[in-house]
């Protein structure tokens, strides 16, 4: 083709400046696509599932946070060759020795002192010995609320309490999967400096510290299974033998640092929760133990007894609730851990040494930051201590002369650092230079040296030192291409810092008041540190709407190409233009993408999701500004088809409201019997009789049967005290075996309610009633025994030689119908022939003779739909082992549900063709009769 001009003249034009153009948008509709039809409808695919990945990568982004771990560590060596201390690396050493014992599940309200009128039989005042001793020697004893941050998994809480860090929503899913710690941690501080670490209990430790990791010492490693939750006792036996023998005189040169972490509690809160006589013992052994251990504690080993989290009631702990957050935390030394002036005025008094501290705290907008909290609905009214789990790092590196881990958030302890204390001699020479945190040699003005400490003193040190490694790790973090999100808070928390140094300089500078300044200084260095976790704390745990909201756009545009596509199928040629369109979009709008990345406008946000959300949008926008005639659909669903749409529309808006959210239940039941309703109003209008009371009959049913399944509940912990949860029950009662019962007859039912609903359609036939009647009936019967012996071991006492017969043979029979369900049940399943029985009738003649053989094959009408009727019982088998009798109610509740949903399906099909007939009949009579008239 030759271009021309107005004129009517020839212009030259050189074809390869468009050449390359047309090749392109040729390569971009041809290539991917070959002659067949099936390779076109791979196009189509591919492309819906690239925009689908985009939008769940978007979406997921926004949604599963991550934080940047960064390998850094804190290189600071506290020790020089000379023996000095370098004081701007840590302090002197209070202890040499640490038993560092973690009580799984240990929650405030089973080691704080509750009122008698609140107490709870079962778990209240049982560990005594904390509150018993922080009463008679308060300066030797430090009790507290621990403060976890959500989730409450312990992998996480022991990530937490080794590094200081704040977890984040994604971290939760990796509780079972183990993760190593690769961040800074106050343990791989203790392994440089020389010290040797013991491990007894939970296993869980040797994922966060494998151990070739170098943490443990050889030999003084005794790791348990984490998992049986049946054992409440293996793991806390080897955890009392092995701690009681290295405390031993003879042993005691052995370790440094001993971590035991026991899980009989723990255990016995997820088997039979805190109202059992099992969590009872479980304290109360507990208490023992640190009796026995407090007894053969040297003056110069600190003992610290914590909880990785807590507990509900029935023993769950993820984070929803404060039960499940708010932990106990014990400190105990034989030395005094802290001055005699902190007791003289009470925590809330202004003359107290740390009145401001606790001021600023005291309106903390995060629960765990606060400096003091009560429990008024466990009983505890007492203004008692609050401490978050991080802040234990940075404590327990100062205590044991170690530094504070690179990227720890937490604070110092007051209470454990206001004690008199000596300023060691920093070293000359022979160590390396240390950051600058003041503009000082080694972080400290050079007449400091040697310094006799006040209490006010130390604290506002150990302050310091924890303020100059979490500014070291801010600057760090900031500065990586991943450590992006806290920049803009970098401006804010600069400026405190600042102000903090500012009055830390000013009280050693003449013509000042030492104190006033240094208590000055103190609150500015505290108001930083809080106000950096803040930060950190509302960046990490906080979703991102942005991409959040680009993931669903590009996920609402992909079911509007998805139509088109689909619209297009039939057409070969009109579903590869489509394709081609979005593919042309998509690398149209990548290059533009480059273009912004490149400008800057993903400022804030990794260029690659924006280059991401910006092909595919383009892609989208391509094919849906494509025009492409699409044929019209024959007929157009008529209103009472539509009519049951809406209630699932209105279950995908419930989401959009955060109180119909939090009600959601509420919502599906009221939804449910709302779509079940519409079933039992067409019924009255069936053409028969027998049509009309099926559906009737089936429509009540299930609506009755919805109703009933919601009379078991588990409550949100924000419906309280809306919602009353009833699922529970304590073992042994009268709720508890009537529960029982209609569980055992649900196993005897269901069997012939499934061979009822099989005899409707004729399809009761083959070894059908062999599988449901014996195989599936035993099975059920096997996993009623099974609950039995639980209810059993849960109710009444056993000796130990009888609990553990009865374990055996519980956990026997559990395996049993479990692989009978899911293994035997889906192999005969498979090789079970068709749920049909051949009839062979003789057609005889007037004289009797037969003249052709009949063959009637009944159960045809059904064949594919018992077959199917036979696998999902096995299902419901294998769910029913697994489910307590509560849940086995509801489970057959919903069995009913789904079989009548079956029947009024296939009723309202009847309706259908019946009504179809009929109008067909009279369109017919009436255009004969037309015809007549004609």
């Amino acid at each position: 083709m030759v271009p021309t001009t107005t004129n009517g003249s020839a212009t030259e034009v050189n074809p390869r400046a468009s050449e390359p153009i047309f090749r392109l948008r040729r390569w971009i509709h041809v290539l991917p696509f070959l002659p067949s039809g099936t390779s076109t409808y791979l196009s189509a695919l591919t492309v819906l599932a690239l925009l689908h990945a985009v939008g769940l990568l978007l979406f997921t982004r926004g949604f599963l946070l991550t934080r940047q771990a960064l390998p850094d560590i804190n290189d600071c060596n506290p020790i020089a060759a000379s023996g000095n201390l370098d004081p701007a690396c840590s302090l002197e050493p209070t202890h040499q020795k640490l038993v560092f014992l973690v009580v799984d599940a240990l929650r405030a309200d089973f080691v704080l002192p509750v009122e008698a009128e609140r107490a709870n039989p079962f778990y209240s005042n049982h560990i005594p010995l904390p509150s018993r001793l922080a009463q008679s020697a308060p300066a030797h004893s430090f009790l507290a609320h621990f403060i976890a941050d959500a989730p409450t998994t312990t992998l996480q809480r022991l990530k937490g309490m080794a590094t200081g860090s704040l977890p984040t929503f994604i971290d939760a899913g990796s509780n079972f999967a183990g993760e190593q710690v690769t961040e800074d941690n106050w343990l791989g501080q203790a392994k440089r400096a020389g010290k040797r670490i013991a491990l007894i209990g939970d296993e869980t430790w040797l994922n966060v510290f494998p151990r070739q990791s170098g943490v443990w010492h050889d030999g003084l490693v005794w790791p348990y299974d984490s998992f049986d939750v049946e054992d409440l006792d293996t793991v806390d036996r080897g955890v009392r033998t092995h701690v009681l023998e290295l405390l031993e005189p003879a042993r005691q040169r052995e370790w440094d640092i001993l971590i035991a972490h026991g899980l009989g509690l723990d255990h016995a809160g997820h088997r039979f929760g805190a109202e059992h006589r099992e969590t009872t013992r479980k304290l109360g052994e507990t208490n023992q133990l640190l009796e026995d251990i407090v007894e053969r504690l040297e003056d110069d080993t600190l003992l610290v007894v914590v909880g990785d989290h807590g507990m509900t009631d029935r023993g769950d702990h993820g984070g929803d609730s404060r039960e499940e957050v708010d932990a106990a935390l014990w400190v105990y030394s034989k030395r005094p851990l802290v001055d005699a002036s902190w007791f003289r005025h009470a925590l809330d008094s202004e003359r107290h040494p740390i009145a401001p501290l606790v001021r600023a705290a005291s309106g903390a907008s995060d629960f765990g930051d606060r400096f003091a909290l009560d429990w008024l609905d466990k009983g505890l009214h007492r203004v008692t201590r609050s401490v978050s789990q991080i802040d234990l790092v940075p404590t327990l590196s100062l205590l044991l002369g170690l530094p504070v881990p690179f990227g720890s958030l937490g604070v110092p302890i007051p209470e454990l650092f206001f004690r008199p204390s000596t300023l060691p001699v920093a070293p000359q020479s022979d160590t390396k230079p240390k950051r600058n945190f003041f503009g000082f040699r080694s972080g400290q003005p050079e007449q400091r040296d040697h310094e006799t400490l006040t209490p006010l003193q130390t604290l506002l040190q150990a302050t310091l030192l924890a303020s100059s490694e979490l500014s070291h790790y801010l600057m760090t973090y900031t500065s990586r291409p991943a450590g992006k999100d806290l920049l803009p808070s970098m401006a804010e928390l600069s400026f405190t810092l600042e102000l903090a140094k500012t009055a830390y300089k000013g009280a050693h500078a003449p013509g000042h008041v030492r104190s006033d300044m240094e208590l000055r200084a103190l609150e500015k260095f505290w108001a930083f540190e809080r106000r950096a976790r803040e930060k950190a704390r509302v960046i990490w745990a906080r979703f991102d709407p942005v991409l959040m909201g680009a993931g669903l756009v590009i996920w609402a545009g992909s079911l509007v190409v998805a139509y088109r596509l689909y619209s297009a199928a039939s057409r070969g040629p009109g579903a590869r233009f489509l394709v081609g369109r979005a593919v042309e979009g998509a690398l149209i709008a990548l290059c533009a993408g480059g273009l912004l990345s490149f400008a800057g406008a993903f400022r804030g946000r990794p260029s690659t999701l924006g280059a991401a959300f910006i092909s595919a949008l383009g892609a989208e926008l391509a094919v849906l500004t494509t025009g492409l005639a699409v044929p019209r659909a024959r007929s157009f669903p008529t209103p009472g088809a539509l009519l049951p749409v809406l209630p699932l529309a209105a279950h995908a808006a419930v989401f959009g409201s955060n109180s119909m959210t939090v009600f959601e239940d509420s919502a599906v039941l009221y939804l449910l019997a709302t779509l079940l309703l519409f079933s039992l109003v067409r019924g009255f209008a069936a053409p028969e009789a027998r049509l009309r009371w099926r559906l009737v009959a089936f429509s009540t049913t299930a609506v009755v049967a919805v109703r009933l399944m919601a009379v078991s509940t588990i409550c949100r912990e924000e419906q309280i005290p809306h919602c009353r949860p009833t699922f529970y029950l304590a073992p042994g009662s009268t709720a508890s075996l009537a529960v029982f019962a209609l569980s055992v007859v649900a196993a005897l039912i269901v069997p012939s309610g499934l061979r009822a609903s099989l005899a409707t359609s004729k399809s009761d036939e083959g070894l059908a009633p062999v599988f449901i009647g014996v195989g599936i009936r035993a099975l059920l019967l096997s996993a009623s025994a099974y609950w039995a012996i639980d209810l059993a071991l849960a109710a009444t006492s056993f000796s130990p030689a009888g609990a553990a017969l009865a374990n055996i043979a519980k956990t026997g029979v559990a395996r049993v119908v479990f692989i009978g369900a899911t293994l035997g049940g889906s192999l005969i399943w498979h090789f079970l022939p068709l749920c049909i029985r051949i009839h062979r009738d003789q057609i005889r003649n007037a004289a009797g003779e037969p003249i052709r053989t009949q063959i009637q094959v009944i159960g045809f009408a059904n064949a594919l739909g018992s077959t199917y009727l036979l696998y999902f019982a096995t299902v419901y088998v294998a769910l029913f082992v697994v489910s307590p009798p509560p849940a086995q109610v509801s489970l057959t509740l919903h069995l009913v549900v789904i079989q009548c949903l079956l029947e009024i399906f296939d009723s309202e099909r009847d309706v259908r063709h019946l009504e179809t007939a009929m109008t067909s009949t009279v369109s017919l009579e009436a255009f004969l009769h037309d015809s007549n008239q004609g």
